[in-house]
């Protein structure tokens, strides 16, 4: 599989404001769905249904794309996407497949041959934790029935407190993406993301994972930004959050010319693999894993957060804080 050195490395964001209040980092992603959605194409990417498991779908309206917006730290059902994205650019369609490294090579392999109408872009990928794994955090967080989404990033920018969504319904019965409510979990009880930063619930292939390479499969790459401005300055505001957007490859240079509402700065690469542990490297393996997985799936709540050290700390209630502030500004 052909892999591309990255020919421009920005920090970004989108000029939506909107969009960037719905996003993870810039909202780099929703610029470039928008652009596709706007000529007619189809957008692939993860969703959370409202029984809090995570799917891959296609999107072919604007109002849709919330259902896509926002990191979602849980391995996505593929399902028979593959085949969807292969129907759609026989006919002609435009297409943005989005996902994790490993799905979109396994997509290009599927494809077999390249598809000019097709736009790959991965994000750069700690590791995924199984859907039983999330499923067991939220049994025992006590989270299923209560809410109908959880937002892994609450409010604007760069911060990693998950949220219950309370999403409106709408006159035909369907729920309404843009305007779900978000109530932040406490903290005391988020320690699914305390468990994640440890990596100690992703897949077994996520500790040695062949993508972790500065050298990609993709036309773009996506992540937060991570160690912007610590060596090199950066004269703007952060606390919204700001896209790391690797352009890979020539379709890509070219698409990135017909993005008006994406505002950029070009980047030292170097600054970027540094600020992007897994850009270069997969996550360590604990020596402790195995015995999480297996305690999370049978021990309680109290227990479980006090054996793996997951308990909140008071730079969690500031960030939280902080976190409700920004939103304010």
């Amino acid at each position: 599989m052909e892999r591309y050195s990255p020919a421009m490395t920005l920090a970004c964001w989108t000029k939506v404001t909107s969009d960037r209040k719905k996003s993870s980092s810039g909202g780099a992603f929703s610029v470039l769905a928008r652009s596709v959605l706007s000529q007619n194409g189809v957008v692939f990417g993860a969703t959370m249904s409202t029984d809090l498991k995570v799917y891959h779908i296609g999107i072919e309206q604007a109002e849709d794309l919330p259902r896509l917006q926002g990191s979602k730290y849980v391995q996505s059902y593929l399902g028979d996407t593959f085949v969807q994205v292969r129907n759609r650019l026989m006919a002609g369609r435009k297409v943005l497949f989005t996902g994790t490294p490993c799905q979109v090579g396994g997509l290009l392999t599927f494809l077999r041959k390249k598809y000019e109408n097709l736009i790959t872009c991965d994000m750069v990928c700690h590791g995924v934790p199984s859907q039983r794994a999330f499923d067991a955090f939220c049994e025992r967080a006590h989270l299923n029935g209560t809410c109908d989404g959880i937002s892994f990033r609450f409010t604007e920018g760069w911060g990693f407190q998950l949220a219950r969504e309370l999403k409106s319904p709408t006159r035909d019965g369907k729920f309404s993406f843009a305007s779900a409510k978000r109530i932040p979990v406490c903290p005391s009880k988020a320690w699914y993301m305390r468990a994640f930063n440890k990596s100690l619930m992703f897949n077994e292939t996520c500790y040695s994972c062949s993508y972790t390479q500065v050298e990609r499969v993709s036309d773009f790459t996506m992540a937060d930004y991570w160690g912007l401005g610590q060596k090199i300055p950066f004269n703007h505001p952060t606390y919204q959050g700001i896209s790391m957007l690797l352009v890979n490859t020539p379709k890509a240079i070219e698409i990135l010319k017909e993005l008006p509402d994406l505002y950029y700065e070009e980047r030292n690469l170097q600054e970027a693999i540094d600020g992007n542990y897994n850009l270069s490297h997969s996550s360590i393996r604990p020596d402790n894993r195995d015995e999480f997985i297996d305690d999370l799936l049978d021990m309680n709540q109290k227990d479980v957060v006090r054996k793996y050290g997951l308990q909140a700390n008071a730079r969690d209630y500031i960030r939280l804080l902080k976190q409700w502030w920004n939103s304010k500004r």
